[in-house]
């Protein structure tokens, strides 16, 4: 399935907009945990930890998105979008990813 950023796929013509599609994920990050993480953070430092549970976000939510495109009978997602926010309670932090996309038939 091809995914794209853009409203249109280079040689390829859409032929059926099926609809705009979500997907939202939830992650926990336990703070106190990693909170050598957090440290690095302030003081320039990579902190691969949060990295990785934002890759692991990002992949779900594109995962949920291509399902979506399936139910329908999507062959390609174009406009896709994907935005980050998250909370803190106490000691776990929760890492939000939303995705959307507008499902298309492409030939």
């Amino acid at each position: 399935m091809k995914i794209v950023t853009t409203e249109t796929i280079s040689e390829k013509k859409i032929i059926e907009t099926k609809k705009v599609i979500f997907s939202e994920q939830v992650i926990s990050v336990n703070v106190v945990k990693d909170a050598i993480s957090g440290i690095k953070g302030i003081f320039g430092g990579k902190s691969n930890s949060y990295s990785e549970e934002y890759a692991k976000g990002r992949q779900m939510a594109i995962d949920q998105l291509k399902h979506e495109a399936e139910k329908i009978e999507a062959n390609a997602i174009v406009g896709t979008s994907v935005h980050y926010n998250q909370f803190i309670n106490s000691d776990i932090m929760l890492i939000i990813v939303t995705a959307s996309g507008t499902a298309v038939s492409v030939q």
